[in-house]
């Protein structure tokens, strides 16, 4: 079956190394039944091949594969091979193969974790009393998880009669020092807060410990924000091949985000309907602010949506412009994806930036503009925010500003 997707005999032969040589083939068959895309099935094929070929050279045999081998290859071989995107989509497929056909064991059941009914219950108290959406739960649930799972450990069964302000304390500083930004800093705190109100409110813990988190002053502008210099953001725009439709959608996107300096939210909520073409502009109704904000469409930009309207857009009628292509076409339903576009197209343009993503294209064009002499409140016109204050980190970049005002090194020395 591979040679419905390689007509390379010498890539066939490759793929078929490895102790899974004579599986690869029935991976490979699976995918036209499925309407999997030609280049998506080549994809996943491609690095199976690659994972067999690891396989052979660690020396596992096939009944051994599980998942933490697998999670060995994508943090090893994928990431230096820059498949962090396609392989883990590759190994969900190849993992699942194995397993409807019986060749490796099937997957062990969880184990039972601590206190699952009290989470349970927090669960059901964050969405019917608070009204929190999915995402907002998932984030209360993986702390409140974390911190039982450490009481656990430390008193067993009896966590929650035991637990006192020290523990909180000393569980909290742990966490603390494990992350650097301020943001992350404070939704720890948040959450364990609120699982903490909860587990007294229940009456599960007696006293309530919620005061006994600390507050940790981090200075708002402690940190630079991560940037490209504008060589770089348009040799990435300039990298993108807009022979196909993803290209024409992906190019749209980059430029939306690196010279509008459009959120990630609002290129992925965009409508054909916010694009007023005779009057130039993009109206974004539903901005993070929450106030209606209109940015000019500049000529290439406008070019770049109305190749892909017009070239490359399935013919969906779906009010969102930019669109999941493949066999099954729809729209860009997760955040992650416009994440994921950047990194794909930073990755083939050679640019190397750790946690690059579409936040960071916004930045480079705020820096760009503060060191061309924009006033402050311009910029923080154009990338929407309310408040003076948050676009003020971007007066740490300021290059022209900083080497006016810059003291001379004692001594005369450079």
């Amino acid at each position: 079956m591979l040679d419905v997707y390689f007509h390379s005999q010498s890539r066939i032969r490759r793929l078929r190394r490895g102790p899974l040589a004579e599986h690869v083939d029935g991976l490979a068959a699976q995918f036209q039944p499925d309407s999997y895309a030609k280049n998506t099935a080549r994809r996943i094929l491609s690095i199976a091949g690659q994972f067999s070929c690891y396989a052979g050279l660690v020396g596992i045999a096939v009944e051994e594969i599980d998942e933490a081998f697998v999670e060995q290859f994508l943090a090893g071989e994928c990431v230096a091979e820059g498949l962090f995107q396609d392989g883990p989509m590759a190994m969900r497929h190849m993992l699942r193969y194995l397993r409807k056909h019986e060749i490796i064991a099937p997957v062990a059941p969880p184990p039972s974790r601590p206190f699952a009914s009290t989470l349970e219950r927090f669960n059901d108290y964050l969405f019917n009393a608070r009204g929190l959406a999915a995402s907002t739960r998932q984030t209360y649930l993986g702390r409140a998880r974390v911190f039982v799972d450490w009481l656990q450990k430390r008193y067993g069964d009896e966590a929650l009669t035991r637990v006192a302000g020290p523990d909180v304390l000393e569980f909290i500083t742990e966490e603390l020092g494990r992350l650097q930004s301020r943001s992350s800093r404070g939704h720890v705190r948040s959450n364990l807060r609120g699982f903490l109100r909860y587990l007294h409110a229940s009456g599960a813990v007696a006293e309530d410990l919620a005061p006994t988190v600390p507050s940790v002053s981090t200075p708002r502008l402690a940190s630079l924000p991560q940037r490209l210099e504008w060589e770089q953001v348009r040799a990435l725009i300039d990298s993108v091949d807009t022979s196909h439709p993803d290209g024409m959608r992906d190019k749209a996107i980059l430029l939306l985000l690196a010279t509008l300096g459009l959120r990630s939210c609002e290129v992925r909520t965009l409508r054909l309907g916010d694009v007023a073409w005779r009057a130039g502009e993009i109206r974004l109704p539903r901005t993070k602010s929450r106030h209606e904000r209109i940015v000019p469409l500049l000529l290439e930009v406008g070019a770049a949506l109305a190749d892909y309207v017009l070239h490359g857009r399935p013919g969906l009628e779906v009010p969102e412009v930019f669109l999941r292509h493949g066999p099954r076409p729809g729209t860009i339903m997760t955040p992650n994806t416009i994440i994921w576009i950047v990194r794909r197209h930073l990755h083939r343009a050679g640019i190397y930036v750790p946690r690059g993503g579409a936040h960071m294209l916004r930045h480079s064009l705020a820096t760009r503009m503060v060191n061309a002499g924009v006033p402050i409140k311009s910029v923080a016109d154009v990338l929407g925010h309310a408040s003076i204050n948050t676009t003020a980190i971007y007066t740490k970049v300021d290059e022209r500003t900083l080497a006016a005002v810059a003291l001379p090194f004692p001594g005369g020395g450079q």
